[in-house]
């Protein structure tokens, strides 16, 4: 009985760490070809409520509520 009871917790252990572990959100990729202005643009909904920018030698910049779903864009330079 000790022994059924310790595969159990084992195997309830190993499903709550199974389900507790979710994939990482990764910036993707930029394209290949040339440096490129990587936008970060962030929704309420539809509608855009900030964003964030960085590249193209230029000093990094922002506006707005930078909370929310984000969506990424590269703009060449």
């Amino acid at each position: 009985m000790n022994i059924k009871r310790g595969v159990l917790a084992a195997v309830l252990a190993a499903g709550a760490l199974a389900l507790g572990s979710t994939p990482a959100l990764a910036i993707p990729p930029p394209p290949p070809g040339g440096d490129n202005l990587l936008v970060i643009s962030y929704y309420s909904g539809d509608q855009v409520v900030g964003q964030r920018w960085s590249g193209c030698s230029q000093p990094p910049g922002q506006w707005g509520i930078l909370e929310g779903t984000q969506k990424y864009f590269f703009t060449p330079c």
